[in-house]
């Protein structure tokens, strides 16, 4: 009996196993990760995450039945046959829901770089010098820089040239793996304060950093 325990036991972490790197590569197919996790979402092709859910519900299902059958000696079979037709829809359908949740609810945007100086060149009109490091292994494009106040409203923006949108034009490309330096003209000026810069690009997330203005 012992031995019989053990085995549904491991059965049943390991179908929480697969079913939980389902619901991590849900997550990460939503924020766009660079992460071999992304093809387990069930949302993807090649929907190989349906096969982990299914593997994992057919584990779970066999390890809970194998365990609760040790407890049910006079109705063993009416117990199998209601947990094999009950207990899978019951996992599967929350289940799916969970990773639905998971994938709209991730970051919008990748994090392609982060932010590594920022410094005044000048307030009038507003210049700033900002360092930008690459974190991924995929190359990355940059169009524009915002400025958020301190309530986290855009006061300011660098202009965006017709060209990004007629012909691919972008601020700075980021190769994977390295570091630039923007020069950012923002052709306002702003009071005294604390503020955020913001590098722009569609679908992607480069970060935001914080600064002051005498």
């Amino acid at each position: 009996m012992k031995r019989s325990l053990a085995l549904y036991g491991l059965l049943f972490i390991l179908g929480i196993i697969l079913l939980t790197l389902v619901l991590v590569g849900s997550y990460l197919d939503g924020a766009d990760a660079l992460s071999i996790l992304v093809i387990l979402s069930p949302m993807s092709p090649p929907n190989l995450g349906l096969w982990f859910v299914s593997g994992g519900i057919i584990l779970l299902t066999v390890g809970m039945v194998g365990i609760a059958r040790q407890y049910f000696k006079n109705y063993r079979r009416l117990f199998t046959a209601l947990a094999v037709i009950l207990i899978p829809p019951l996992i599967f359908f929350p289940f799916i829901g969970g990773c639905s949740y998971a994938f709209f609810n991730a970051p919008m945007f990748p994090m392609r770089s982060e932010i590594t100086q920022v410094t005044v060149v000048d307030d009038s009109p507003l210049v700033l010098s900002v360092g930008v490091k690459a974190i991924t292994s995929r190359d990355s494009r940059i169009e524009g820089a915002i400025i958020l106040n301190g309530d986290g409203e855009p006061v300011a923006e660098t202009p965006i040239d017709d060209r990004v949108w007629t012909e691919g034009l972008a601020l700075a490309v980021l190769p994977a793996g390295s570091e630039i330096k923007l020069t950012l003209n923002f052709n306002t000026t702003l009071p005294p304060g604390k503020y955020r810069v913001r590098l722009t690009c569609w679908h992607e997330n480069h970060g935001n950093s914080p600064f002051t203005l005498p």
